[in-house]
């Protein structure tokens, strides 16, 4: 692409983003605090009046960007496939240290407050450590120099063709990047700067169309073309993550000040009315009742002054005074409405934005502010698809850049710190595959004192059933309420927990020898019971084989023929042996 081309191009753009700049930059002035025109603001100087401006639109952006703050993100990575699934496990970790660096939750809070003014851009980029680790980083870029494909109708811009950046340098950074021939703009014998475009184009070969990639063009309106690259990135994709927060019927992106607008310069206006009108009055005279006209006029709207009339005519009513209660109490009536109309089109109501007064009980006031909070959806939705994008883009370029071998930390709200490898076991190696991004962003619509009593419920709950758990519950109940001693509780706990440790660890030889006392005395004591059985059961076979041998001498003695009395006696005497003896009861009277 030429020169030429690059500027056709740019006029294009630029012309077709023009009027949505325009309004995002009033916007911006009208946020911090700027919302009066110098011909207003004039007047009131010759008045010798104050300006007073009644910024509801910040108040609301300030709420919106609030609760977006409080809110509770998750975003999870699953693989499509069975096998990408432990490597899945292992981007999510890698998008938990991307979004726990320093410097992303700042990015992010700019990229709400643009997005809310209309246009957010992020760029997402490859950086370098000095040892040589590639790492992941997030920047917010101002909506004022940027400009977006003219034709584009996609939320998210990804239907463009070519994004323009304008980057203001220091010269001497400028020549050491593009060389001596760098275009001065702004020359100072202190700091001389320059403007440089930066122009992203979809590009293909002659040959094969669907082969689309992105370059990068470094170059300026009067000076050329400074750096052109083919391709920066590996996966020919561009850095940008854009979100459009409305776009109206001519494709033009606007924010929520389109809709503010009327009703603050109405609030403004009526509010520098009704001062004005507060301090001043109609005086209605009839010709004879003053002496002096022209000094009648000049003295009667000053403070302490005194002025002569003729006789009888504040009696007969010749001098009338009309005050303006009447049209001051309209404008505060309309006033009152337009504030009203500002909170609705803006999807905050009174316990949404704490301006409450009414007095209603805390369950009607916790229905009213979720009641209130519905109208954030649309933009938490638009965050949210922005920050899937993010995330993509992240876990795309790790793919793409993480090759060799690093270690990660990372902080678990359960696990604390912990620490993760990449690339150096067939397991944690990077691989590209297909996988699916889940991210959910969830209010915190209910208050501190809400969320507490919340909270002791459950816990009564949970002591009458897993009482065990509670100890464990009391920095999750802190933690969810902003409770500002959630460390020094967690800090007592520890060092509860270590106490105990070390003291059970002092007693711990003590009761080893108990436990080993204790085992001593039962093994002697089951020694003695097993001595003691086999005592028994050996006397008991003693018993069992004399009883067999006096039940044979009995049968013997029947087989014979009775010889006299002696053989008598002796079958007697066995008889009455054998029907005595029992083997078994002698064994338990043994026993």
């Amino acid at each position: 692409m030429t020169h030429q081309e690059l500027l056709e191009i740019y006029s294009l753009d630029s012309r077709a983003n023009t009027p949505s700049l325009l309004e995002y930059k009033e916007a911006r002035r009208y946020y911090h605090g700027s919302q009066l025109p110098d011909e207003v603001l004039e007047k009131l100087n010759l008045r010798g009046q104050p300006p007073i401006v009644e910024n509801i639109y910040k108040m609301i952006v300030n709420k919106i960007l609030g609760y977006k703050i409080q809110s509770l993100q998750e975003v999870k990575v699953s693989g499509r496939q069975e096998q990408d699934k432990p490597l899945a496990n292992l981007f999510n970790d890698l998008l938990k240290v991307f979004t726990q660096s320093k410097q992303y939750d700042k990015q992010i809070i700019l990229r709400d407050k643009e997005l809310i003014l209309g246009l957010a851009v992020c760029e997402v980029w490859v950086e370098q450590d000095k040892y040589g680790d590639n790492f992941i980083e997030l920047k917010s870029i101002p909506a004022d120099c940027f400009i977006i494909d003219a034709f584009s109708r996609d939320q998210n811009a990804l239907d463009s063709r070519r994004f323009h950046r304008r980057i203001d340098m220091d010269i001497e950074e400028a020549r050491a990047i593009f060389g001596e021939e760098v275009y001065i703009e702004n020359h100072s014998f202190v700091d001389s700067r320059t403007s440089v475009i930066e122009t992203w184009v979809r590009e293909s070969p002659a040959s094969a169309w669907s082969e689309q990639v992105w370059s990068r063009y470094y170059w300026h309106e009067r000076a050329g073309i400074y750096q052109y690259e083919h391709k920066p990135f590996k996966n020919g994709m561009h850095p940008f993550v854009i979100a459009k927060y409305q776009i109206d019927e001519k494709n033009r992106w606007y924010g929520l000040f389109r809709d503010i607008k009327p009703l603050q310069d109405f609030i403004n206006f009526a509010e520098n009315r009704a001062v004005n009108m507060l301090g001043s009055f109609k005086a209605l005279f009839e010709d004879d009742a003053v002496l002096d006209t022209e000094e009648f006029v000049e003295s009667v709207g000053l403070d302490n002054a005194v002025i002569k009339v003729r006789s009888g005519a504040l009696k007969e009513n010749k001098i009338q005074f009309i005050k303006h209660n009447a049209e001051i109490q309209a404008l505060s009536q309309k006033t009152e409405h337009k504030r009203n109309l500002a909170k609705i089109l803006s999807g905050l109501n009174d316990e949404a934005l704490g301006m409450a007064v009414n007095r209603q009980s805390g369950v009607a006031i916790a229905q009213r502010r979720d009641a209130g909070l519905l109208g954030l959806q649309d933009f938490i939705k638009i965050g949210d698809d922005m920050d899937k994008l993010i995330c993509e883009k992240a876990i795309d370029l790790m793919q793409q850049y993480f090759t060799q071998a690093q270690v990660f930390k990372i902080i678990d709200q359960k696990t604390q710190e912990r620490y993760i490898e990449i690339n150096t076991t067939e397991q944690n190696t990077l691989k590209a595959g297909k996988f699916d991004l889940i991210f959910k962003t969830t209010l915190k619509q209910d208050g501190r004192e809400e969320r507490f009593a919340h909270w002791v419920e459950m816990m009564k709950t949970i002591q009458a059933s897993r009482p065990e758990l509670v100890p464990e519950l009391l920095p999750l109940m802190l933690k969810d309420v902003d409770s500002p001693i959630i460390q020094d509780i967690e800090a007592l706990m520890q060092a509860h927990a270590k106490a105990q440790e070390e003291q059970a660890q002092a007693h711990a030889p003590l009761e080893q020898a108990r436990q080993d006392l204790a085992l001593a005395q039962a093994q002697a004591q089951l020694e003695e019971l097993q001595a003691k059985a086999n005592k028994y059961n050996a006397q008991a076979s003693v018993q069992e084989a004399s009883a067999q041998v006096l039940q044979a001498e009995a049968n013997a003695l029947e087989s014979t023929p009775h010889k006299g009395e002696q053989n008598e006696s002796k079958a007697l005497n066995h008889a009455q042996k054998l029907m005595q003896f029992n083997p078994k009861k002698a064994a338990a009277d043994m026993r």
